[in-house]
């Protein structure tokens, strides 16, 4: 399995104080986030932006592309969701007063399996057909998610769009295999989108 990795992407040597720095980062980023994203929820656009599916991908994604190990890019994706999940409920139930029990479920349950979601963005900046199918899986969500702003033109989902095309270029590392990761994007958003796929997360 760990030859089979190396293949598509070289594996570093560990390293105990970068990966604990690292995972540090991840949970303040995730709280900061998490946050920000509650304390917006009344201001329109900042709020539409905070709550959109998009930019918990397109971070989720970032952080877990460069994560050292595939390993630590599996146990970053949890915690940086957890992170999230903690700061935006704890203010809505402690400032607020308010608190979703079935919403937090729901994303409780995508937070902990989020390390396949991890592993799998950490491929993505590999080399490879397997490393272009893993950058299209979040591109191709985005650009699901994203896709009705060519006809609703809201903010939040032309970000969608942006941070789609922001992955392409950063996670495939060739031209070739960015060109390779879009048409596969495309064709999977294509199956999103046609089986509504997304209507089943907690929104």
């Amino acid at each position: 399995m760990i030859e089979t990795l190396k293949i598509i992407r070289p594996i570093p040597e560990k390293s105990i104080k970068r990966n604990t720095l690292y995972a540090l980062f991840v949970v303040l980023l995730g709280f900061a986030l998490g946050y920000m994203a509650k304390a917006t929820d009344s201001i329109s656009v900042a709020g539409e932006i905070g709550s959109d599916l998009g930019i918990w991908i397109f971070v989720a994604a970032l952080i877990c592309a460069f994560s050292r190990t595939p390993l630590m890019a599996a146990v970053n994706a949890p915690l940086f969701f957890l992170s999230v999940l903690c700061a935006y409920y704890l203010y809505g139930q402690i400032v607020l007063g308010f608190f979703p029990k079935d919403y937090f479920m729901g994303w409780l349950v995508i937070s902990l399996l989020s390390p396949i979601g991890g592993f799998l963005s950490w491929l993505s900046r590999g080399n490879g057909w397997k490393a272009n199918m893993c950058a299209a899986l979040p591109v191709s969500i985005l650009f699901a998610w994203g896709c009705p702003f060519y006809y609703t033109f809201q903010i939040p989902l032309m970000l969608d769009m942006l941070y789609a095309f922001i992955l392409l270029i950063v996670l495939p590392r060739a031209w070739r295999e960015k060109a390779i990761a879009l048409g596969i994007a495309c064709v999977l958003a294509f199956i999103i989108v046609q089986s509504d796929l997304l209507s089943y997360l907690p929104f």
